[in-house]
């Protein structure tokens, strides 16, 4: 990482071509990782023709700003782009804290090409870009956060560590959920062991704690649930879909199952996951 003297100068140099969007689209690499081309392009340029967030982007690498990564040598596959280290000492910058508290490192961040977790990553951003595009397609419906692990282990780490978490506004209806993104890596035994965390933070903060699971397929949904079906009840709710399943309909359809429900077709939406599981504010009604 540049001393302050370094990057203070490329910085003041960059501050009448950095525009708040692209702010965003820094604080979005940093919160989340790595993001393909598509990913940023629904996510920040959702009007827009992808190859505007394509030229975009490639400025934003000369500019020193971003660096990116082909992680398939050989096939036509979209950039994968991070931060570079003048790009996470902007978001120092913004965020109005020193470089160091960031906890960025190029080198790890640059090795995620070649990590087993990148597909993870990956899996959370598509759940992100799936969600805002819900929102913005429903009149009436709003993302008002959607925070990343590392937020959740600093606010909830001594019950929880979930992947992420989000609240939904759609209507009158509020709710706040947990996302629990799996790629089958994970023994079921092991996922079934998290929702002793969740349930311990219900009972401490008196808030029902509401896991949404997604997984990467319908068999490994279908044992999910069942390994679930003893570890749910009004206030710690569970809820399984397929990755294929959000990616054809969204997560705000009927698209989730509840832990233990014995109907294929009993599919839930978000507003009635809420409606299960009612704030205290909002009572039964």
């Amino acid at each position: 990482m540049p001393e302050r003297s370094d990057y203070g100068a490329a910085l003041v140099r960059l501050a009448p071509r950095v525009t708040p969007r692209d702010r965003q689209i820094l604080a979005g690499l940093y919160d989340h990782h790595v993001m393909t081309t598509r990913h940023a392009h629904r996510l920040y340029f959702p009007d827009a023709a992808e190859r505007r967030c394509r030229r975009r982007l490639l400025l934003l690498h000369e500019y020193g700003l971003l660096d990116r990564f082909h992680p398939f040598p050989g096939r036509h596959v979209s950039a994968h782009w991070v931060l570079a280290p003048l790009g996470a000492a902007l978001v120092a910058e913004h965020r109005g804290i020193e470089v160091s508290e960031l906890g960025f490192r190029h080198d790890r961040v640059l090795a995620w090409a070649h990590s087993g977790r990148l597909g993870h990553m990956l899996g959370l951003v598509e759940c992100l870009a799936l969600t805002t595009e819900a929102a913005r397609a429903h009149p009436v419906a709003r993302l008002v956060c959607w925070d990343n692990e590392r937020a959740c282990a600093r606010r909830w780490g001594r019950y929880i560590r979930p992947d992420a978490y989000m609240r939904w506004h759609q209507g009158t209806v509020e709710l706040d959920a947990f996302w629990e993104y799996d790629t089958g890596t994970e023994p079921l035994t092991k996922v079934r062991r998290k929702m002793v965390g969740y349930a311990n933070l219900a009972r401490y903060s008196k808030l029902p704690s509401i896991v949404l699971f997604a997984v990467h397929s319908d068999k490994r949904a279908q044992h999910l649930q069942e390994k679930l079906a003893a570890d749910v009840s009004d206030m710690v709710g569970a809820y399984v879909t397929t990755h294929a399943r959000l990616a054809a309909h969204g997560p705000a359809q009927a698209v989730w199952r509840a832990a233990g429900s014995l109907e294929p077709a009993d599919r839930l939406t978000l507003v009635d996951i809420a409606r299960r599981h009612p704030l205290p504010e909002q009572g039964q009604g």
